[in-house]
């Protein structure tokens, strides 16, 4: 009869564990402060926005005290992701041991790496943004300021920048025909690099997130083995190549309006970018 409140031994092993109640309470603490922590980000980033306008304006215009100030924000919303290992494995973790062993506190910590990886995914395409929006505010500006005072040297006729403001080049004035010089400032030449690259990839926001996307994706799927059915894998390196290509050929046309001396390269740069994803599908894949 004994045999009758006997436990099966695979009942027992199918026992869920309970949980003791102060590692509960200190996981939803944990949950609580990567949530306030992604809520700081998310409005941090909109302030951010807002007062590096506000800078540029603020500055006349002069675009190195506004991007040392956006780089210092930027640090300050990096610091963020710091502060969630710090805080696990200095103030989180050590509590947890009290109730679970090491490797029973991978999912836990899982956590706050997702929100790290969140976080600095976002400061990435944020940076493309705002970058971009500083860059294309100041070119406006420029380009109006340039425009009003640039005249004809013959009949003084207001000339018309239409493009290339960043290098001297030729412009006819559209009364006269006369041939006039156009030579930028050294405000607008020193910033060029910084102007035409910030702009390009903030007019290819589209196509990098779809290449941020396709990246994710394919960095969920595991490599297969040997005798394994590739084609999940292959079909991933596809994608990936088309939305990186697609990325590099939408920046440099976009680069090409600014700068038309670069109209003819657009292939081969676009090439020279790829080359990267070319030796690993080599590596990886032998084609």
């Amino acid at each position: 009869m004994l045999g009758l409140f006997k436990k099966n031994k695979d009942e027992e092993i199918k026992q869920p564990k309970e949980e003791h109640q102060e590692f509960i309470v200190l996981s939803k603490k944990w949950d609580v402060f990567l949530d306030k922590i992604n809520t700081r980000f998310e409005e941090s980033i909109g302030y951010a926005e807002e007062a590096i306008m506000e800078n540029l304006v603020e500055s006349d215009f002069d675009i190195h005290p506004t991007t040392r100030a956006w780089h210092g924000m930027k640090s300050q919303l990096m610091s963020m992701m710091n502060k969630i290992d710090t805080t696990f494995d200095e103030k989180v973790k050590p509590q947890m041991l009290a109730y679970k062993e090491d490797w029973e506190l991978i999912d836990e910590g899982q956590k706050g790496t997702i929100l790290r990886e969140s976080i600095y995914e976002r400061i990435e395409r944020y940076e493309i943004f705002i970058e971009g929006k500083i860059a294309k505010k100041f070119y406006d500006h420029a380009i109006q300021l340039l425009n009003h005072d640039f005249n004809c040297t013959q009949c003084s006729a207001k000339i018309e920048v239409r493009k290339d403001i960043f290098r001297s080049h030729y412009v006819s004035c559209d009364y006269c025909n006369t041939v006039n010089t156009f030579t930028p400032n050294t405000k607008i030449a020193e910033i060029r690099g910084f102007a035409i690259d910030n702009i390009a990839k903030y007019n290819a926001i589209q196509e990098w997130d779809e290449y941020k996307k396709a990246q994710n994706a394919f960095n969920q799927i595991r490599p297969p083995s040997k005798n394994e059915d590739k084609t999940k894998y292959i079909t991933g390196f596809i994608e990936r190549e088309e939305t990186e290509k697609a990325f590099w050929l939408k920046y440099f046309v976009e680069r090409s309006i600014l700068l038309p001396e670069y109209k003819d390269t657009i292939d081969h740069d676009v090439n020279v970018k790829m080359k990267h994803f070319y030796e690993e599908r080599k590596r990886k894949l032998n084609v």
